[in-house]
């Protein structure tokens, strides 16, 4: 079965999606970065993985990750739901099985101010946004709509499927089903 990634910016829906798509098909795993990040966190912190742009976080976990996601799949016979922002456009697509799906969430080009808003739409107990200012979050996203737009234009250039979750992010999510359905 095919491994499906789901990349994009913070707080697209990428964890949400992963849930829908695990529902729909409970065979697959889920492999999360933030959890595999995490762990090399604890394991390894003089990698300073916590650092997004870190040498070590963006050469080691890419490979990393995609290596997991295609033993698991060798081990287990089923496909892996593989989400997060852990990579840029050009990397996953090296790295990923010519087979495997690749999903980039976005937020369609919106400013800084607009993402913003509508993450607090979206926020739950479990988002780590929940209680933090918009200062904070503009000083955590302080480059999202750059990635976003980069992430865009990446996704035109590989082929590869850009869905904007800005809006009606519940019918987006149903186009997205409907988009891996057509590539089993």
């Amino acid at each position: 079965m095919k491994n499906i990634y789901i990349i994009g910016v913070p707080r697209s829906g990428k964890s949400t999606l992963s849930k829908i798509i695990k529902s729909k098909y409970p065979e697959m795993n889920i492999i999360s970065f933030e959890a595999i990040r995490n762990g090399f966190i604890k394991a390894q912190p003089n990698l300073n993985m916590e650092n997004r742009n870190s040498t070590a976080r963006q050469e080691i976990l890419p490979p990393f990750i995609v290596e997991f996601a295609y033993w698991n799949n060798i081990i287990t016979g089923f496909g892996n739901i593989i989400e997060g922002s852990f990579t840029d456009i050009k990397t996953i697509e090296s790295l990923v099985n010519s087979e495997d799906i690749i999903v980039c969430l976005g937020f369609g080009q919106r400013n800084i101010h607009e993402i913003i808003n509508e993450m607090k739409k979206h926020d739950n107990e479990n988002d780590y946004t929940k209680h933090w200012t918009e200062e904070q979050m503009k000083k955590h996203f302080y480059d999202i709509t750059e990635k976003d737009t980069e992430n865009y234009e990446l996704c035109k250039d590989f082929n590869i499927e850009y869905f904007n979750t800005f809006n009606n992010r519940e019918a987006v999510f149903l186009n997205i089903l409907e988009y891996i359905e057509s590539r089993f």
